[in-house]
């Protein structure tokens, strides 16, 4: 495969989606699936961290996300038999690497998501009565803002955890951090549930 082939981000993306769920759970996929490892040593090179993140790599597998169990993931093999997971499907795409702060600060609210998801006797979308999600009001309180205008106000921490579902948390030191921004968001957030075509649009 030529990366070049692909003219925009989104069919990248769709060509390793289908890549992903055709191979399913696999512990090798350079065994089984040749052609699709080399697709994947290709756009392993778009990756913000390469080589650095790939010095050793030797194979790849594919598995369940320890927590999000619908969701599979990738993860490189290495010579010493470490494993490392990459993220495919955003950072190899775009070639930016993610925003672990955003991240942190999203993983740190869950609680509060799952606390309105709970208790919300509206269990349906707001916009066309399917449900399935908890999202932030777009127009009244955007994730986006609250980010902004909170590290407008607050040092930033620049090194996280990782968490078991392998997304970053703050660290212990940065606690005073996470306690005033989880205090801001939920005296500032408006959340609503929206069905998944509403909340992949960010309506």
């Amino acid at each position: 495969m030529s990366i070049s082939q692909f003219k925009t981000q989104a069919s990248l993306k769709k060509h390793f989606r289908e890549i992903i769920n055709k191979i399913g759970v696999y512990d090798s996929v350079k065994t089984k699936y040749p052609s699709d490892f080399l697709d994947f040593c290709e756009v392993f090179k778009r990756h913000s961290d390469y080589p650095g993140k790939f010095i050793g790599f030797v194979d790849i597998k594919i598995d369940y996300n320890p927590i999000f169990r619908t969701n599979l993931e990738v993860s490189i093999i290495k010579e010493d038999g470490s494993i490392d997971d990459v993220s495919v499907m955003n950072n190899c795409i775009t070639g930016k690497p993610k925003d672990n702060l955003k991240i942190a600060m999203r993983v740190s609210i869950q609680p509060q998501i799952d606390e309105y998801k709970n208790h919300n006797y509206i269990k349906v979308c707001e916009l066309c009565g399917e449900h399935d999600r908890i999202d932030h009001h777009s127009e009244k309180s955007p994730f986006a803002k609250l980010y902004v205008d909170f590290l407008d106000i607050n040092r930033l921490p620049t090194t996280f955890n990782d968490t078991k579902s392998h997304m970053k948390c703050f660290k212990e030191l940065d606690y005073n951090f996470e306690k005033n921004w989880t205090q801001y968001h939920k005296e500032n957030a408006i959340l609503r549930t929206l069905c998944r075509k509403w909340f992949s649009e960010k309506i």
